[in-house]
């Protein structure tokens, strides 16, 4: 079984995901394989963006690279193009592997739509959390700034928005207290699947 996890910045995903037993669950982490992918492929990178986003030793500079993607829709169109789909099949991958092993595999992505999962999950699982709570996590947990935080809700306004018309099968779960309420949350998730 593969289980896609998606949810808004700051929603609680990552939370979610560390209270899934091990035993019986491997998530994959497709922030992380974020970084992997940009040194997979440097090539195209250097091709897309030149040689001054890679630092001295040789691996892509990301303070350098962000501020030219992010700051340029098309720039990051590239990047995407770049790095998702090598993401996309390394995470599939992953979870692939898991399955071998009997275990349920989670796909934990923000842009779980987006980067083209939802199809190959079986069951989604989407956390959400008010704006003003998950702008207090970013503001104290993260130290993000108010001004940071509106720009990435207003870039993830789309986040969960296909997910009820995806014929997939769909569990909210609301992270708007406390930890004991969420574990309960996911302790009768996982007791569901």
């Amino acid at each position: 079984m593969i289980i896609g996890l998606t949810g808004k910045s700051c929603a609680g995903k990552d939370t979610v995901a560390a209270l899934l037993p091990p035993d019986r669950f491997t998530v994959i982490d497709v922030d992380a394989l974020g970084h992997v992918a940009l040194e997979a492929n440097h090539k195209a990178l250097r091709e897309a963006f030149g040689d001054g986003i890679f630092s001295a030793d040789g691996k892509v500079d990301r303070k350098v690279l962000g501020p030219i993607v992010f700051s340029n829709p098309e720039k990051l169109k590239t990047l995407n193009a770049i790095t998702h789909p090598w993401m996309r099949d390394e995470a599939l991958r992953m979870a692939h592997e898991a399955e071998s092993e009997g275990k349920r595999a989670v796909i934990n992505a923000a842009l779980l739509e987006s980067m083209g999962f939802v199809p190959c999950c079986d069951l989604i699982v989407l956390v959400v959390a008010p704006y003003d709570v998950r702008a207090k996590r970013a503001l104290e947990r993260d130290g993000m700034t108010e001004e940071r935080f509106r720009d990435r809700a207003a870039a993830q306004k789309d986040i969960g928005l296909s997910l009820l018309q995806s014929g997939r099968r769909v569990i909210t779960i609301l992270n708007d207290s406390d930890k004991d309420t969420i574990s309960r949350q996911v302790s009768f998730l996982c007791a569901k699947i």
